[in-house]
């Protein structure tokens, strides 16, 4: 699970929000259309994707997850899932604040948000009812539940020895009882994740149409 949690917080993507920043002042004369055009071809795909699957085909094999082309690939699938999403996040905050610096302290608290709620460091069960309901709003979450059931579904055991007596449990269940994922919703956490990438992708357009192209 440590390696897991690892692998999504490596491609937060705060560096996309930096840039944005950064360089808005060069796109401004730019149509809307060129703006979102340059950022995927120059940005998203180079910056973002292609690292993430370059750097994770090399990682998962020598953490010695599931040595199998299916659960790799589905592993591989959601990090650039989760890797567009926080992207476009980024931009969003980026375009939507003129201040670089509060749009950047608000993406620091956000990842600090998601690392409380995925259910990693605090245990999902044990946050108080009138706050668990954030979790839902965790693009974290659901990317390290689906990596975590991509994993324990390659029939993972947990082999021990407790007081000379060897225990054999499947990873299922431990991953049930200590961070509280659901052992089928890996298609699910899918397409949530899906729906942050088109939430934030909306957003972003709609914000660039708005308030950073150039009045006319």
């Amino acid at each position: 699970m440590g390696v897991l949690t690892g692998a999504l917080i490596a491609f937060s993507t705060l560096s996309a929000l930096y840039q944005i920043v950064e360089i808005r002042p060069l796109f401004l004369p730019l149509s809307p259309t060129a703006w979102l055009l340059s950022r995927t071809l120059f940005d998203v795909l180079p910056l973002r994707i292609i690292p993430t699957i370059i750097v994770s085909s090399i990682t998962y094999w020598m953490a010695g997850l599931a040595h199998d082309a299916a659960h790799f690939f589905k592993f591989l699938f959601i990090l650039v899932l989760y890797t567009l999403a926080m992207t476009l996040y980024n931009f969003l905050l980026g375009t939507l604040f003129q201040n670089g610096g509060v749009a950047i302290l608000l993406s620091a608290l956000s990842a600090l948000y998601q690392m409380t709620f995925a259910g990693f460091f605090v245990h999902l069960n044990s946050i108080p009812p009138v706050l668990r309901w954030l979790q839902w709003l965790c693009p974290l979450k659901y990317a390290l539940e689906a990596l975590a059931v991509n994993e324990v579904g390659s029939g993972l055991m947990i082999q021990d020895t407790l007081s000379g007596v060897p225990v054999d449990v499947s990873a299922s269940l431990i991953m049930q009882l200590l961070f509280g994922f659901g052992t089928n919703n890996y298609y699910r956490d899918v397409l949530v994740l899906f729906a942050f990438i088109a939430g934030f992708g909306l957003g972003v357009i709609g914000i660039v149409w708005l308030r950073v192209r150039e009045r006319r």
